[in-house]
């Protein structure tokens, strides 16, 4: 309640966050929820998502605001169906990136290195939250320090075999014969447990409870987990956030 938070992204991740958010008084006290993503729902979205038929072919930010608002009607839930690398962020007191995309996510974090993520003056706290691989585990990373390390940080480390989700990584499932992109097969469970522990971290920080910048749930059972919650520290020469 009474803070200005953004969330990019309103896809299987954002859309159930976006709910968890307005439930736990975001919107409210003169407080405002800003919903960004410029993706409409294709049918090959509803499994996952917090959407359903009903908002076919809409604007993601739009279509969540108007479900939104059918349940916290007084709610300030404001769309934004824009290009996120658009959108001013100037003034808020929390981005979350439910985006799961790391070229977004690594720009982010240069953002907030360089001071264009600033609220009086003061750097604005970042929080990422995605997917691991096919559903083996969910993580959200959590900077509000510049000691901390960014997002891009742990992109590198991960490409050093430091700070896996799970003994060995996660490797991408393709759809085929491997030029079409990845294929992410995961039931909507995993969405929602991914909105789960973005909710637990920004309930952390709304209420100034310690709490690790890195956390992990592992989900597979076929996995060992690999590492615990632990805040991790700026890594040296890091393109993103070391000056």
């Amino acid at each position: 309640a009474g803070k200005r938070i953004a969330l990019i992204g309103c896809g299987t991740i954002g859309g159930f966050l976006g709910d968890l958010l307005v439930k736990a008084g975001a919107g409210t006290g003169g407080g405002e929820l800003q919903l960004i993503d410029n993706q409409d729902l294709s049918p090959g979205n509803i499994g996952r998502h917090r959407l359903g038929i009903n908002r076919l072919e809409i604007n993601k930010a739009i279509g969540l605001v108007a479900e939104l608002k059918i349940t916290m009607p007084s709610a300030n839930v404001r769309a934004l169906p824009h290009d996120a690398f658009s959108v001013n962020l100037a003034g808020v007191d929390l981005v979350i990136d439910a985006t799961g995309e790391q070229g977004f996510g690594s720009w982010l974090a240069g953002l907030q290195a360089s001071g264009s993520l600033s609220n009086g003056g003061l750097q604005t706290p970042l929080l990422h939250v995605w997917i691991e691989g096919a559903g083996e585990a969910v993580r959200t990373l959590l900077k509000q320090h510049r000691s901390e390390g960014c997002y891009r940080c742990l992109c590198d480390y991960e490409a050093e075999q430091r700070f896996l989700s799970v003994v060995g990584g996660v490797r991408p499932i393709l759809a085929g014969g491997g030029c079409e992109g990845q294929y992410v097969a995961y039931s909507a469970s995993v969405s929602v447990q991914a909105a789960a522990l973005g909710l637990d971290t920004a309930l952390a920080w709304v209420g100034g409870t310690a709490w690790p910048s890195l956390s992990t749930r592992v989900l597979s059972r076929a996995h060992d987990p690999s590492t615990g919650d632990v805040t991790i520290l700026t890594r040296p020469g890091c393109p993103a956030c070391s000056s």
